[in-house]
């Protein structure tokens, strides 16, 4: 199915076969949003997702799992900057999250990716306020909190987390979801 898919701009596939992402900037300093394509189970299973803890019942879906990632990036290198923590003023912190949210609809609206995971960065310079899987889970109704605005927009989707044993990996599935 992934080979059928057309990634036309704003998306790139410069780094190869399986491997979307697109850029964005919000005050002044550029993001990458990526997409990995993970083809079968045993692929997922060496994301370091625990993926039976955060949605037990999880079937590897006909529709294909991407694996999201999220970081500043140099727009002339195209290089990474290691997940750093970037401070924001204001609402900016904010924009950043709706940008992300809304690239990944994007990348579902081409795509229609059945599920989507990812993990929550480690904060190893203590630069953060807020531990990112605090931040995540509230965004998307986890650990006891409600569902955000933004999470609200996304119809038919649910969320898992590993959270609860001390993981980082949320896995996300979409009204797309289907198992084999």
């Amino acid at each position: 199915m992934v080979n059928a898919i057309s990634w036309r701009h704003p998306f790139n596939e410069a780094f190869g076969d399986g491997i979307v992402f697109r850029l964005f900037e919000t005050a002044g300093i550029a993001y990458a949003v990526g997409f990995e394509h993970i083809k079968t189970m045993h692929e997922l299973l060496t994301k370091g997702v625990d993926i039976y803890h955060a949605c037990p019942d999880f079937l590897f879906p006909v529709n294909g799992v991407w694996t999201v990632i999220f970081d500043r990036i140099d727009p002339l290198t195209q290089q990474l900057y290691g997940y750093q923590h970037v401070e924001h003023t204001g609402v900016m912190g904010g924009r950043v999250l709706f940008n992300v949210a809304s690239i990944i609809f994007d990348h579902y609206t081409v795509s229609c990716a059945a599920a989507y995971v990812f993990s929550a960065a480690n904060d190893c310079e203590n630069q953060r306020k807020t531990d990112l899987t605090e931040l995540y889970s509230a965004l998307l109704g986890l650990d006891g909190h409600p569902r955000s605005r933004l999470f609200q927009r996304f119809d038919g989707w649910c969320a898992w987390s590993d959270t609860a044993i001390g993981g980082r990996s949320y896995v996300v599935t979409t009204k797309s979801y289907k198992s084999l």
